[in-house]
């Protein structure tokens, strides 16, 4: 079994979760759905994404980004 590190999103003050089991997972930025690669933390979301409607990620209160979400295993 794979552990994967703690999404970036989780961190974030615009994370808005699921209003249900069957919805997708979303934010201020991705109303529609946040896209896998950002939530996997393949894709840095403090840079601006297509589709981000210009949010980025920021903080929770007393948070910083977790660094350790954009590290690969070799």
């Amino acid at each position: 079994m794979t552990i994967r590190p703690r999404s970036q999103c989780h961190a974030c003050r615009h994370f808005r979760g699921r209003r249900s089991f069957d919805e997708p997972l979303t934010c201020d930025a991705f109303e529609s759905g946040i896209p896998d690669e950002v939530f996997s933390n393949e894709r840095d979301h403090r840079q601006p994404i297509q589709g981000d409607n210009g949010i980025q990620w920021e903080p929770l209160p007393g948070d910083e980004y977790p660094e350790y979400a954009l590290q690969r295993s070799t």
